[in-house]
């Protein structure tokens, strides 16, 4: 697995590749470029021979190999092989004390002198591979030793499959000779194959040995190279921003779009170095409901739906700059739940204590007393200020009828046809969850029994009206109280017929 190293062996670090260049530089920069998996440097003071398997050279811990031969060392000495070798006195990293470089003195004939698989890599994504070379043979005139051509290392770069398919291979540029040592950066960017996951590089030395063609490897770095990815604050570049506590603020997606059709992460920090995603966030724009006090860094990382499972891992997915939220402090409380008041009754809300200093309050009326009494139903609201910044609480009060087992049946009704009292209904404010109603004669008969609440008696029997006289009724009923819960009564009583 590809791993962040520095000064640690020299593991996998190259995929397929589509575009190669070749940079010279004068001056010794930084080990590797910014935002590198991997940083090889080959370590500090005695090192000794690479892993098994990584070469086909032989190690020898001497301070000029020869022919085929490799060693890892700090320093070359410019009276290796008859003069013939720059004097080195440090590697590539300018300051990097008994800092070590990897040196090739290639064999006869071209040959491979490194291979290495790396596995695990992110489809898609376009990888850049850098290390710098330098050719440590001095400018000398052609001899016969080496036919009159000066051999220089040219090496080529060759990507494989694990069952050795070839991929791709790119034969570079030859190093060139200097007057001085002189480290050259060779740089190539190359996207992974959308089926393949696990690769092998091999490194071959395209050039003649024997009179020439040496060479001296630093600072390997290997980095995944996405597109550019920014985010914003609402209509402003700013990087940072200052808004009170508990209010909302909505982030988004800025010039640059990252990767196309992606899917997204948006992340938060209390220190801008432990990051964790945003539950929820997977999308262009992030609301953050509400602002926390104090400051947070929030960044977002996006990748190709292809790489959805790894959006959180930097190799994987492109990353924006860093926007900064100061959340300026409120007074936050509650005024408690919302409240249900039976009919009649009132209820006090009073202001939490204590609030911070400073802090002002304001009630739905307007008024700005310690208490509000509420006793109709409808939203109530307490507000906060502290220093410009706001933070409001707000309840719903309702009103019921506290006495749902409680009904009412008229002592008179006259059934005579004028549309006044001419039924005896059971009055009640709720619903029966059981309903019985009967009527009976003054010798105990029943005249009239009804199962639904919206049938009445309309002062007949078998379609006879009654005469007019004192009738006896019962009614059985169920009805949940205010916790749901069902309860049982039976009311009896008398009626004046009137005709």
């Amino acid at each position: 697995m590809l791993v962040r190293q520095c000064k640690s062996n020299f593991l996998g670090w190259i995929v397929p590749l589509l575009l190669l260049s070749i940079t010279v530089h004068t001056a010794a920069l930084a080990q590797c470029s910014p935002g590198a998996i991997i940083c090889e440097t080959f370590g500090t003071g005695t090192r000794g021979q690479l892993p098994q398997g990584q070469t086909n050279f032989s190690y020898r811990a001497i301070p000029c190999p020869n022919d085929g031969e490799y060693n890892v060392m700090d320093t070359v000495a410019s009276s290796c092989h008859g003069d013939a070798w720059h004097r080195v006195t440090e590697d590539h990293t300018a300051g990097d004390v008994r800092g070590n470089m990897f040196v090739v003195n290639a064999s006869y004939q071209p040959s491979e002198f490194f291979s290495q698989k790396a596995e695990g890599l992110c489809p898609g994504v376009t990888y850049e591979f850098s290390m710098w070379v330098m050719n440590i043979n001095k400018v000398l005139q052609p001899g016969p030793c080496d036919e009159f051509s000066l051999r220089n290392p040219i090496i080529a770069m060759r990507i494989e499959q694990t069952d050795g398919t070839l991929i791709r291979e790119v034969v570079q540029p030859a190093v060139p000779r200097t007057t001085t040592p002189v480290w050259v950066q060779l740089t190539m960017q190359f996207a992974i194959q959308t089926n393949v996951n696990d690769v092998v590089v091999k490194l071959i030395n395209k050039g003649l040995g024997g009179c020439g063609n040496d060479l001296a490897i630093d600072d390997i770095g290997f980095r995944p190279v996405h597109p550019t990815l920014t985010i914003q604050f609402p209509n402003s570049t700013a990087t940072e921003t200052t808004v009170c506590a508990d209010t909302r603020l909505t982030l988004s997606v800025g010039a640059a779009t990252g990767y196309p059709n992606p899917v997204y992460s948006w992340q938060q920090s209390q220190d801008n170095v432990n990051w964790t995603a945003v539950p929820g966030s997977g999308q262009a724009t992030y609301t953050i409901n509400p602002v926390r006090a104090g400051r947070t860094y929030y960044r977002l990382r996006n990748a190709q739906p292809i790489n959805a499972n790894a959006v959180g891992r930097s190799q994987c997915s492109a990353e924006s700059n860093v926007l900064i939220v100061n959340g300026r402090p409120d007074a936050p409380f509650s005024i408690g739940d919302d409240l249900a008041l039976c009919e009649g009754t009132s209820q006090v809300l009073r202001a939490p204590e204590p609030l911070p200093a400073g802090t002002t309050i304001q009630w739905s009326d307007q008024s700005t007393n310690r208490q509000l009494t509420v006793d109709a139903p409808g939203n109530y609201w307490l507000e906060t200020n502290l220093n410009g910044c706001t933070y409001r609480d707000t309840i719903n009060v309702a009103i019921q009828n506290c006495h749902l087992e409680d009904i009412y049946v008229p002592d008179a009704f006259s059934p005579n046809s004028d549309t006044v009292n001419d039924k005896l209904v059971v009055m009640h404010p709720g619903t029966f969850t059981a309903y019985s109603f009967r009527v009976y004669d003054r010798w105990g008969s029943v005249l009239f029994v009804s199962k639904q609440a919206d049938t009445h008696w309309d002062g007949t029997f078998q379609g006879q009206p009654c005469l007019q006289g004192v009738y006896a009724w019962t009614v059985d009923y169920s009805v949940l109280n205010g916790q749901n819960q069902e309860r049982h009564f039976a009311r009896s009583g008398r009626v004046l017929l009137v005709r």
